[in-house]
């Protein structure tokens, strides 16, 4: 009797040590990407350091709210077909990403910590590696996180990105992947007519 209680026992114990957590997939089939034709390759994941701005990045979709080209000192321009790009960062080191609705991207994210110079702490970096196109692997620095952890401003730091162009933008935390109507634009980023 004792024998089967344990061999029970162990047998649960297997059963539940075995179980890895479920990688959080976005609501569109990811499957669908592997008909793009892939440019790119992704390092393989590690999992990133356990640490308050992690956590937040790991909590539902970021997505670019406003995403503005510096172009001068004091100016820039604003990137309208930008708004609705999502990034959703899994405990893996994976992640999806997408415009609106749709999924485009995927592939491995890593956090460095560097010192701002200019603002005098130490930031978290987000290392993006694209397993779909080259092109799209970017550093963003996390520069600010509001108290209550809804939005982040990101920078890009261009000299460790393949795109050149700079930028900034400000991230917010959504619970499902974003919709035109919900950040109140058309599909192409233009602000909705108000009705007054």
């Amino acid at each position: 009797m004792i024998k089967s209680v344990l061999l029970v026992g162990f047998t649960a114990l297997m059963a539940v040590s075995a179980c890895k957590p479920e990688k959080k997939a976005p609501a569109e089939d990811v499957s669908k990407l592997t008909g793009l034709a892939k440019k790119g390759s992704a390092a393989a994941p590690v999992a990133p350091p356990n640490n308050l701005v992690v956590q937040k990045l790991q909590t539902n979709y970021w997505v670019f709210e406003h995403y503005l080209v510096p172009t001068g000192q004091d100016s820039y321009v604003k990137k309208r077909e930008n708004k609705g790009t999502w990034y959703q960062f899994n405990a893996d080191g994976t992640y999806y990403g997408g415009h609106w609705g749709k999924t485009l991207d995927e592939g491995t994210y890593f956090i460095r910590e560097e010192k701002n110079p200019y603002m005098g702490r130490i930031m978290q970096n987000v290392f993006l590696d694209s397993a779909i196109d080259d092109n799209r692997d970017t550093e963003w620095q996390i520069q600010g996180v509001s108290k209550e952890g809804g939005y982040m401003s990101w920078v890009k730091m261009v000299n460790n990105s393949v795109s050149q162009e700079p930028a900034m933008a400000k991230a917010i935390q959504m619970m499902n992947l974003p919709t035109p109507y919900a950040l109140q634009v058309d599909s192409l980023g233009n602000p909705l007519p108000t009705n007054n």
